[in-house]
């Protein structure tokens, strides 16, 4: 399974770069936003962080989650 990153982002971004942004899961906390993916090896995260860079979005924070999968029944 993929590793979950969380970006966060300084400001809130509108809907043109939202929809930009469509393999990330956007969601505004205070003045910053968080944009979630996943990441299944160290070049995905760099394309990620290129991508939100490429857009004036440079990550100000990166979180790291990791979720187990669900058991299979």
């Amino acid at each position: 399974m993929p590793d979950i990153y969380e970006f966060g982002i300084t400001g809130r971004i509108g809907p043109l770069i939202r929809s930009c942004l469509a393999e990330l899961t956007p969601a505004a906390e205070h003045q910053t936003t968080v944009v979630s993916g996943t990441a299944r090896s160290p070049e995905d995260l760099q394309r990620v962080l290129d991508l939100l860079d490429s857009y004036g979005l440079p990550a100000e924070d990166i979180r790291l989650t990791y979720r187990e999968a669900a058991p299979r029944l």
